[in-house]
């Protein structure tokens, strides 16, 4: 990208307003306006930046205010003018009623196949592991990591069996023998 003089590469979802590489970005901005650099705030794409309307507002308003133009390249709008600042508002909020949009379709979805019955989250562990969990520690030959460890599950899983068939998860851990000076 020949035009631009630093790269800020964002992980998180344009959803979540608290984004770390977001605000280093408008920091190194403002840091180049305020030496005299004419500066560009350059984004790919304006939902990419944010999908709330207020919070684009606001970084328009806080770049304006240091004298930064927001660029978007895939909408090929600049905010230099109130028409291309008009755009990118009504950009804005069509990103944040998209959100909302896939959040209430995502949401009746589930909703919709929990009443036919459909079990959601992980399918759990089978009759045959859940025995061989209850088996093994029964035996108390193995500790729960060790166990844990043996079949390939999760501490938290074996834990959750035993409540699942009221077996009490109550061994006493056995204290390892002190060395002292005269052993």
């Amino acid at each position: 990208m020949n035009f631009c003089d630093k790269l800020f590469i964002e992980k998180d979802s344009g959803g979540n307003q608290d984004r770390k590489q977001l605000q280093k970005a408008i920091q190194f901005a403002k840091e180049c306006s305020e030496a005299g650099i004419d500066t560009n705030f350059v984004v790919y794409k304006l939902d990419r930046l944010t999908r709330k309307m207020l919070h684009l507002s606001a970084i328009i308003e806080d770049l304006t205010k240091h004298n930064i133009r927001l660029q978007s390249i895939h909408e090929q709008i600049e905010t230099d003018s109130l028409t291309g600042k008009f755009f990118c508002l009504m950009l804005g909020y069509v990103a944040e009623w998209e959100l909302q949009a896939i959040s209430e379709r995502t949401k009746d979805g589930l909703r919709k196949a929990k009443q036919k019955g459909v079990k959601l989250g992980n399918k759990g562990i089978s009759k045959v592991k859940e025995r061989q969990i209850i088996k093994c520690y029964l035996q108390e030959e193995l500790s729960v990591r060790n166990i844990a460890n043996q079949l390939d599950i999760s501490t938290a899983t074996i834990y959750s069996v035993l409540r699942r068939n009221n077996i009490q998860a109550s061994r006493q851990k056995t204290p390892k023998k002190l060395l002292t000076d005269t052993d």
